[in-house]
């Protein structure tokens, strides 16, 4: 018997790098059966942390259902692999027989740190199991792939510490931040360390259940704005235990350079907070007796990097994500082109019906761009448009940068794809700064974004002392007056 006569299961792990399982705490796949020579249900159980027993490795198992057919014990030749960095499996094979509700396999399986791993590719680990044989019996060739998709929300906060120099030993300072788009919220405690009275620390407490780990990155903005790396951090999100962390600098230096760190007495901190939020999705996605599993980085790794890993995970099922991204990709089906200034991108008119009012009536009437199958969207850059398509087709949004979220804004809001139009909005809103605040107003009143005008007129009226000097502003005051007047009146009518 050769080696692919078997039955193959092949488990994908997404996100990985954000577990959140501790020391003896498994992360579970899908339970799959196996139907010849005869009926049992199994899952693959991975301790990322490893055990108690054998600290510092990761555990590897199979496991036997309880609410399971066949024979009270299997003799069972298998083995469990991983996915090496240049494409090909290491293979362990193993004898042993399983009753039913039991678990046989490598507490000491191999070393994998938390985070770049030869083993992972686009943060994903593979592992499978292969069957051969069940007391000597081949089993029935298959394959079978499962997926488990750990939920990751990404959060930017700015925080203005003002009159920090007068800040007291023991004086603290409590904020809360929220997501808009997850309703996912921490509480950051800013205090002065027990300790020696020095350090500047962050009190770390969860409020939200659903958080299983974060990630904190937390950098001060100098007068220059630049951002300056201070301190990295990383927590399990233990219900009502706070962590507590300081920065590297400590409070005496910032004081003492406070022209560079503390312009007007104020210390300016940027949080980038990575929240593991536990299981997002998990599933068998194909199980096939005839499915070509080579060369795997190409056929599954590749289509599971190009799922939904952390946005939106739950709106769309991920088999339905991968078929649409191919979809996507393969032009031999488009029937209409969008044509920017430099490029044309091949596009399915039913999609984007299906997803924009806009190009639907466009598309549905007797006009120029169903006659002539080409769609002008010169105003659009060529990566404005093809995050844009990426989004129509898949529903996925790639990682936003201010620009990038500005851009596919105009986009959504021209023609009415109302969804991403609020993703970008709550992201712009997530990451208003002095810099760009005057910008956003601009762009809120063009496109009637009633909510971004609020938040950033709220911003600009906080920061009134720097906003109102600066040049951009300045500039505002001369374009667009009554904007600007229609931004300083709130600071008398709010109630």
């Amino acid at each position: 018997m050769s080696a692919d006569d078997c039955a193959t299961i092949t488990w994908a792990i997404n996100n990985y790098s954000h577990y959140w399982q501790k020391i003896d705490e498994a992360v579970v796949s899908p339970v799959f059966s196996i139907y010849k020579p005869e009926e049992t249900k199994w899952k693959l159980m991975w301790f990322p942390s490893g055990m108690a027993s054998h600290p510092g490795l990761v555990a590897f198992y199979l496991h036997r259902e309880k609410d399971c057919n066949g024979a009270e014990n299997i003799r069972v030749e298998y083995s469990l692999d991983y996915l090496q960095s240049n494409g090909s499996y290491r293979n362990i094979p193993v004898t042993y027989e399983f009753r039913k509700n039991e678990r046989k396999g490598f507490p000491n399986f191999l070393f994998i740190i938390r985070k770049g791993s030869e083993y992972l590719q686009e943060d994903i680990l593979s592992i499978r199991c292969r069957l051969f044989r069940f007391n000597g019996k081949e089993v029935e060739k298959s394959k079978i792939f499962v997926r488990t998709v750990f939920g990751v929300n990404k959060l930017l906060s700015h925080l203005l510490i003002r009159n920090f120099n007068n800040l007291e030993p023991d004086q603290t300072q409590s904020f809360v931040i929220k997501s808009e788009s997850k309703d996912l919220t921490k509480g950051i405690k800013l205090a002065v360390t027990d300790e020696n009275k020095e350090n500047i620390c962050f009190d770390i407490n969860c409020i939200d259940r659903d958080m299983k780990s974060v990630a904190v990155k937390t950098f001060i903005i100098d007068s220059q704005k630049r951002k300056i790396d201070f301190a990295h951090y990383e927590c399990w999100s233990d219900s009502g235990i706070s962590s507590v962390f300081p920065l590297k600098l400590p409070k005496k230096e910032l004081i003492e350079n406070k022209s560079r760190y503390m312009p007007n007495d104020v210390l300016t901190l940027s949080f980038e907070f990575t929240i593991s939020t536990g299981l997002a999705l998990e599933g068998i996605e194909k199980s096939s007796c005839e499915y070509d599993l080579h060369p795997l980085p190409d056929k599954v790794t590749e289509s599971w990097r190009k799922c939904i890993s952390h946005k939106n995970i739950n709106d769309c099922p991920c088999a339905l994500i991968t078929d649409l991204t191919s979809l996507h990709e393969d032009q031999s089906t488009c029937d209409v082109k969008l044509e920017t200034e430099r490029n044309t991108f091949p596009v399915h008119t039913a999609i984007l019906s299906a997803r924009s009012p806009v190009f639907k009536a466009m598309f549905s009437n007797d006009m120029k761009e169903k006659t002539n199958g080409c769609v002008d969207v010169s105003d659009l850059q060529d990566e404005t448009v093809r995050r844009f398509l990426l989004y129509l087709y898949t529903d996925q949004l790639e990682d936003l940068t201010w620009d990038a979220a500005l851009h596919l804004f105009k986009a959504a809001d021209k023609y009415a794809v109302i969804a991403l139009r609020d993703k970008c909005s709550n992201f712009l809103k997530s990451n208003l700064n002095l810099e760009n605040a005057c910008e956003a107003l601009l762009l809120s009143d063009l496109h009637q974004d009633k909510n971004l005008k609020e938040s950033t007129q709220n911003f600009i009226l906080r920061n009134a002392k720097v906003i109102f000097k600066s040049e951009k502003w300045k500039i505002l005051v001369d374009n667009h007056l009554k904007l600007a007047f229609e931004t300083m009146d709130r600071n008398w009518n709010e109630e």
